[in-house]
């Protein structure tokens, strides 16, 4: 593993390097590497093994990787990628329904190596003879696609040619089985990066002879890209030599930091808040210029909540258990090693040590205190974070998509399947306010705000609704002046709409190939999941006004029962059901206007308020 302390070597900086290794299948040899990293100033962006160690369809984890390997029981190529890679890129693994080539695809909303491609491949294989010794498990087909953008091909491919190895006595088998891989190679434009004549295979027994079998290609877009390829990392104990090959670094941009809500800084904010104004609304506006207004009021606020909070960048390195006289343990330590390296006497030695005993004893001790205590206390909500933490996270299952070959496809393959077209909405040219429509109250924003959960996550903006209820508390008119023209007017803004998609895998599906194996969970900014409480507290208020709701058919609804009673229900309960509001509140999406005509005219002889405004919401979403 890392150093227990959780500190390690960093990502470099400046070059994206990868390691390719074949692990023999054995956990020593696969730990050895990894421990191999710690010697190194920084550590490797992507590791790419062949015959990974598999144990009941489980692969060995390391801190501060994430796996990913072919879906099978005993996958025959892995690929472990830094976290810090993954914090600012999007990784996508490409899966051919073998056990012996796994393809990842990074790419990232900036142009990537200074060039104009968003995006570049990797393809890790382990080919290995069949029946018939000319024929190997993997084509130079699937090895060397066509592809108009960076590649680069690596693995253990058991192929001997004269252009990787010169100086070896090659028989007739061997030509004929790697001449179509360096023929199709040739055709396609790659070229081998490794040194001819350099061995990447050293036998530990037998008479076998020393061969360079774990290559290395890249194609035209990614050739210039290329810095080094080195075998300078210790042995492993495989009779294989684990490679480096270093790329121009992708990008520079960092995602921003995160702010710590919970640390806001409410002293210095209680004044500024309660002086805070909103801007009047415009009269009468059009819904672009609604859309404007709330953009800058929303933008002011939360610009002025930011900067009164904290911004943090967590680190996959970070532990819970970590104490500051561990960082003390952790200095002596390192440097009572580093005086017995330079002077390298029995005593120092000693001193070096018993250092090093310390603080690992005292590591061992701050663990076992700080998950004691987590368990002592843990609450029924709770239990579910020991479980993950016992037991880990299953491996993500997110195969390919039909019509999906990049992951901006395959965004829009899944948008359009949760999120079909819907039928064309065009808003009043010019908003006008409904003077029957009752007015918003503060009580009814401290009501919405009562029922709202800190833990929720956010969308977009990240601000959490403990943030929203500190803000209401301290100047209720804010949130008031704010949400009152949207109800008054029966317009919701395209700028509250926006929201950040979340997408799970749902177990026990035979095949994940299809959009229908996942589910999305989608985050909206938790202002619009205000007003969104508000607008159903009075439409329930409507739906009981009007009778529309059965008392044993509306189990999500206060003071109401989910159990059914037959001889209880209406003489028409389709009618109700299909022109009510029963389908509001679970398929949103799918209202049309017609549904709403069963709220009819109200005394004044005007329609109902609230139908313009329950469009607003489902539209556009």
């Amino acid at each position: 593993m890392p150093p227990p302390e959780g500190q390690g070597p960093a990502l470099a900086p400046v070059f994206l390097s990868i390691i390719q290794h074949n692990c023999l299948g054995s956990w020593n040899v696969f730990l050895s590497l990894f421990e191999s990293f710690k010697e190194a100033t920084t550590y490797p962006s992507i590791v790419l093994l062949q015959d990974p160690p598999v144990n009941k369809a489980h692969l060995p984890s390391f801190n501060g990787f994430k796996s990913f390997f072919p879906p099978v029981r005993k996958p025959r190529v892995a690929a472990y990628v830094h976290m810090s890679v993954l914090s600012n890129y999007t990784v996508l693994p490409r899966f051919k329904g073998v056990d012996d080539v796994l393809a990842l695809d990074i790419s990232a909303d900036e142009p990537l190596f200074g060039t104009a491609f968003h995006s570049f491949r990797v393809i890790n294989a382990y080919s290995t003879n069949t029946v018939d010794h000319r024929v190997h498990s993997v084509s130079p087909e699937d090895l060397f696609p066509d592809l108009g953008f960076p590649l680069l091909v690596l693995g253990d491919l058991n192929i001997h040619n004269p252009l990787s190895d010169p100086l070896r006595h090659f028989s007739q088998r061997e030509i004929s089985s790697s001449t179509p891989y360096f023929e199709k190679a040739a055709r396609s434009g790659f070229a081998l990066l490794n040194p001819p004549g350099e061995y990447t295979r050293f036998p530990l027994v037998g008479n076998a002879r020393l061969s360079v079998i774990d290559l290395a290609f890249a194609n035209p877009p990614l050739l210039p890209l290329i810095k080094s390829w080195e075998a300078s990392l210790p042995s492993t104990g495989s009779d294989h030599i684990p490679i480096t090959i270093t790329l121009a670094t992708p990008s520079l941009n960092r995602k921003p930091p995160r702010p710590r809500w919970a640390d806001t800084d409410w002293e210095a904010l209680d004044p500024v808040i309660k002086g805070f104004k909103v801007p009047a609304a415009p009269l009468c506006p059009t819904p672009p210029q609604l859309d404007e207004w709330m953009s800058e009021s929303l933008n002011r606020l939360v610009a002025l909540l930011k900067d009164h909070t904290p911004v943090s960048r967590p680190s996959h390195h970070s532990k819970p258990w970590w104490t500051p006289h561990l960082s003390v343990l952790r200095r002596e330590y390192h440097k009572a090693a580093r005086a017995a390296r330079k002077h390298d006497t029995p005593h120092m030695r000693e001193v070096a040590g018993t250092s090093k005993m310390g603080y690992f004893k005292a590591i061992k001790t701050a663990k076992n205190k700080h998950w004691s205590s987590f368990l002592l206390t843990a609450t029924p909500q709770s239990l579910w974070t020991a479980k993950r933490f016992a037991y880990g996270r299953a491996q993500p299952r997110f195969h390919s998509l039909p019509g999906a070959e990049t992951p901006q496809q395959m965004n829009t393959v899944l948008l359009d399947h949760f999120f079909p077209p819907k039928e064309p909405f065009s808003p009043p040219p010019r908003l006008r306010p409904h003077r029957s429509a009752p007015p918003l109250t503060t009580e009814e924003i401290a009501a919405a705000l009562s029922k709202c959960s800190p833990t929720s996550a956010p969308g977009p903006d990240g601000i959490p609704y403990s943030t929203w209820k500190q803000v209401n508390k301290i100047n209720p008119s804010i949130l008031l002046h704010i949400l009152a023209p949207l109800v008054l007017l029966r317009y919701h803004p395209a700028s509250l709409k926006g929201s950040n998609g979340v997408v799970l895998d749902k177990l026990g599906k035979p095949s994940y190939e299809s959009p229908s194996s996942f589910r999305i969970i989608v985050l909206i900014r938790t202002i619009s999941k205000i007003l969104e409480r508000i607008i159903a507290a009075r439409l329930l208020a409507a739906a009981r006004l009007k009778g529309l709701l059965h008392p044993n058919q509306c189990g999500s609804l206060p003071g109401l029962s989910r159990v059914p009673y037959p001889d209880q229900r209406r003489q028409n309960p389709t009618e109700a059901t299909s022109q009510g509001l029963l389908p509001v509140f679970g398929h949103k999406g799918r209202v049309r206007q017609r549904r709403q005509q069963h709220f009819g005219p109200n005394p004044e002889g005007r329609r109902d308020t609230l139908i313009p405004g329950f469009l607003g919401f489902v539209i556009s979403r």
